[in-house]
């Protein structure tokens, strides 16, 4: 009888510490403001559709025999900036659009671009803007229209313009394109690739919604500024590896998360949270191959991983702030402090 009782006091005790554990984790799930429920995400996919027009198609299916026509028909089916009023009427205009649908390197870039199936695509995209919706369900959605103008990376290959998205779909073709080989850096062409594409529509066009463009007078603000938009970005690809996020090779990825202690100490060491000029922000925020002081191993826009960093730890730390909170939030410092970041040095 001692033994029975004594078993049922163990039991009783379990079962009061597992429902302990049940609410302290209910609690934490309630107070992640920007967790996002399965039933959330459900519903707020209901609200919207996301539609993709590929003007590539469109201007590759012209009857060349009948181009004025064809042109002035595709018109009342795309905005302005891509056809200009009256334009089939020019024939200069007309010359270069057959020129351009008879160039042999827009002719395979284009052969490329049909294999990124329509459907595939929007079934990434329907449920990345799902969750922008459960965080901003007042905006709307904007319509994307994929077009190919030729491969150039130093123009955006996303960019939104009056509630339209467009994207430049030659530079998702995969990173073993041999037009990337040949043009582009490796580091460039390693993102060329159409796992990039729904994740550069958030990171260099969408949070530019809710993010002002304001400048960055030191790098901690810079880097700051950067951690936003790579954390605004993981909220909307939550099941995503974070190296597609920031755009890093494996070992790049590797390397950053195994010296983010090193880097900040090198920061707070050489006084430079605080420093400015443009020769700084080349250095840990721009494009490169790689942040030349830690050597070749190391990945470029070291400062811009960094300070995603210090958001993550932000966010976790200070449980009660919205995606928005935090995209509105101007007081470098106070995001700092409140960050508690300190990476442990290897």
């Amino acid at each position: 009888m001692k033994f029975t009782a004594h078993f049922f006091w163990i039991i009783f005790a379990l079962f009061a510490l597992l429902s302990a554990i049940l609410v302290i984790f209910l609690t934490k799930k309630n107070e992640q403001k920007n967790y996002v429920s399965p039933q959330e995400l459900k519903e707020a996919k209901q609200q919207f559709q996301v539609s993709i027009l590929r003007y590539e198609d469109d201007l590759f299916s012209l009857d060349l025999n009948c181009l004025p026509q064809e042109v002035e028909r595709l018109s009342k089916k795309y905005p302005p900036l891509l056809i200009e009023p009256d334009s089939w009427n020019d024939p200069n205009l007309l010359e270069g659009l057959k020129a351009y649908l008879q160039d042999t390197i827009i002719v395979a870039l284009y052969e490329t671009a049909k294999t990124i199936k329509t459907d595939i695509l929007l079934k990434k995209l329907e449920t990345a803007f799902g969750y922008y919706k459960v965080f901003y369900p007042n905006d709307s959605i904007p319509t994307i229209i994929t077009l190919i103008p030729g491969l150039d990376d130093a123009i955006p290959s996303v960019y939104l313009y009056d509630d339209i998205l467009f994207v430049h779909i030659d530079m998702y073709l995969g990173a073993d394109n041999p037009y990337y080989q040949s043009l582009f850096p490796l580091y460039i062409a390693e993102r060329c690739d159409p796992v990039y594409l729904p994740v550069d529509i958030f990171k260099k066009a969408m949070v530019y919604k809710k993010l002002e463009r304001t400048p960055r007078s030191t790098l901690l603000e810079a880097m700051i500024t950067e951690g936003k938009k790579l954390f605004f970005t993981e909220m909307m690809f939550p099941d995503l590896h974070e190296r597609y996020i920031i755009g890093y090779s494996e070992p790049k990825y590797k390397w950053a998360n195994e010296y983010s202690g090193n880097v900040w100490n090198h920061f707070i060491e050489k006084n430079e949270l605080f420093g400015k000029g443009e020769a700084l922000m080349r250095s840990y925020i721009e494009e490169a191959p790689f942040t030349k002081i830690f050597g070749n191993e190391s990945p470029g826009r070291i400062g811009s991983f960094i300070g995603w960093k210090l958001i993550q730890s932000y966010m976790k730390n200070n449980p009660e702030i919205t995606l928005n909170m935090l995209i509105q939030e101007t007081d470098y410092e106070k995001i700092l402090n409140q960050s508690r970041y300190k990476p442990v040095p290897r």
